[in-house]
């Protein structure tokens, strides 16, 4: 049996405060449930706002009642991110462009994930199921009730096991690719 090569994934959105913490959280559930040890997992906002925070209690609170752990304490976006992270992945089109701005236009990823996944920053819903044209972005919940928060989660339970369906693709390649 092959080692697989480890994966890095860092979740964005504008606060690190309810949709990116949410989506970690249930990446790393699944990735433990489904033992996924190469995968390796963060999340990161693209303002200063709510620095060392933890996630909005409507978000955990959510994430709880579908039993996930939400408690990932916000940070910004670091220039070594785009280094370090094989893939970024953005809960919207405003959060793409601030990587853009924020990362430049060179391809710094160090590894092999870069040859087979050209695109490094790249929205979640793309892994969406029901995803649909126009329809890309994350809805950010902050500032409305429960029921935003819930339709956060439901998106982002739709997305999140294709998206670790595709990483485990992606390694099976490099694997194949390797030997």
């Amino acid at each position: 049996m092959h080692h697989r090569p480890a994966i890095s994934v860092l979740f964005v959105c504008s606060g690190n405060h309810c949709c990116s913490p949410a989506a970690h959280g249930i990446a790393k559930a699944l990735a433990s449930e489904r033992q996924l040890g190469w995968l390796h997992l963060d999340a990161a906002n693209t303002s200063s706002e709510h620095r060392g925070d933890l996630p909005h209690p409507l978000s955990s609170a959510e994430g709880a009642r579908r039993g996930y752990r939400i408690d990932h304490r916000a940070r910004p976006v670091h220039p070594d991110d785009f280094a370090d992270f094989d893939l970024i992945v953005a809960m919207a089109q405003r959060n793409v462009d601030d990587l853009r701005r924020l990362g430049g236009s060179l391809d710094q990823r160090i590894g092999p994930y870069g040859a087979l996944e050209p695109q490094q920053v790249q929205l979640l819903r793309r892994w969406d199921p029901y995803g649909m044209p126009g329809d890309e972005d994350v809805d950010d919940p902050w500032g409305q009730g429960v029921a935003a928060y819930a339709a956060m989660y439901d998106v982002l339970e739709r997305s999140i096991p294709p998206l670790l369906d595709h990483l485990a693709w992606l390694t099976e390649d490099i694997i194949r690719d390797a030997f």
